[in-house]
């Protein structure tokens, strides 16, 4: 297990490598990473989040159902199970994973409770609303992790994580 995190960072190098050589991202609107990348990405994080199997639900606005759409198609193809919401359902999200789309209302992803939150909205992750987030940092995907939001929902995360996303207070 000593390579574990050497592991983590090579599968998410050649993911990035790969994704980034062989492949013309179409982005939805709002999104600022592309959705197959966050998928990849996210589907590798799963695995240092100590949740049991993910099951995703998708929590959109009228504005982002396009982005919604989108990301529903690259999380199953990644083999995930996803299904939606919009933001008037937003207590009824029946994963243990909750995706926030950018244009979600900060009521509204609160009424999600205690799941694990992901994003790509940078606002949702320095506000606390979220747990996980992958932004664009100069072009480049970042992986942002909110220590305090994940400890406030009582989540474990094996701490190999940190190694490769920034921590945010």
């Amino acid at each position: 297990m000593k390579s574990c995190p050497h592991r983590l960072v090579l599968a998410l190098g050649a993911v990035l490598v790969a994704l980034f050589s062989t492949t013309t991202f179409v982005k939805a609107q709002d999104l600022d990473v592309p959705p197959t990348l966050q998928a990849a990405i996210f589907k590798k994080v799963f695995a240092y989040v100590k949740i049991g199997t993910p099951k995703l639900t998708i929590v959109h606005s009228a504005a982002g159902t396009k982005s919604k759409d989108d990301l529903m198609t690259q999380f199953k193809n990644v083999g995930l199970e996803v299904d939606a919401v919009d933001e008037a359902n937003a207590a009824k999200a029946a994963g243990n994973v909750v995706y926030l789309v950018p244009g979600v209302s900060a009521a509204a992803a609160k009424k999600v409770g205690k799941k694990f939150i992901i994003t790509c909205s940078k606002d949702f992750i320095t506000d606390g609303v979220a747990m996980m987030a992958i932004v664009n940092a100069g072009g480049k995907p970042s992986l942002l992790a909110n220590t305090t939001a994940i400890g406030g929902a009582g989540i474990e995360v094996d701490p190999q994580l940190f190694r490769i996303a920034s921590q945010v207070k």
